[in-house]
């Protein structure tokens, strides 16, 4: 889609998040991922696609499993782990830590999506304690929450100078809470 077209209410995502998901499913060897290879087929890398779309992209693991958050967690973990070894992560993040941050920032969440903050939601830092080795992220995104936890232990873990990273959001799904050492 071309985002000039896109009306001005949608909110749409960007080819790299899409292709990225679906490998990650093909990577995982996900039931969804032979499905998620013929989805991609029509994408383009560097297009920007109709939340709908993503969506559809997702539903494609939902169904496949009764339990799918631990899925999730893995395609976000995968799909972290692709990024940063295999794309451009290692030129803008160079430690664990700092991708909370970039995440966060402009160049995380915000370089993938397009759209009113009403539709896009947020993703933002409200507590780094490096000390303490403790972090909250607070989302309103419409992108699954186990797959936001999967993208900030992979994007913690990709650069290699952190040895333990968990996410949680059981008390409260749009709190993600990040315990890292």
């Amino acid at each position: 889609m071309n985002e000039q077209n896109a009306p001005p209410d949608q909110m749409l995502v960007h080819g790299s998040l899409m292709v990225g998901f679906a490998q990650a499913c093909v990577n995982l060897n996900i039931v969804a991922g032979r499905d998620a290879t013929n989805f991609i087929k029509g994408l383009q890398i560097n297009d920007w696609y109709p939340l709908a779309q993503w969506e559809r992209l997702q539903e494609l693991v939902v169904r496949s499993y009764g339990n799918v958050d631990p899925i999730m967690v893995k395609v976000g973990i995968a799909m972290m782990t692709g990024w940063y070894h295999y794309g451009p992560g290692k030129e803008v993040v160079r430690r664990g830590a700092s991708f909370l941050h970039y995440q966060t920032g402009s160049g995380g969440f915000a370089s993938v999506v397009r759209g009113p903050e009403s539709v896009v939601g947020s993703f933002e830092l409200e507590l780094f304690d490096k000390s303490r080795g403790k972090a909250i992220v607070h989302s309103t995104t419409p992108f699954n929450r186990k797959m936001e936890c999967g993208v900030l232990i992979g994007g913690m873990l990709a650069p290699g100078d952190i040895d333990y990273v968990d996410v949680r959001n059981d008390e409260d799904s749009d709190h993600l809470v990040v315990e890292f050492h």
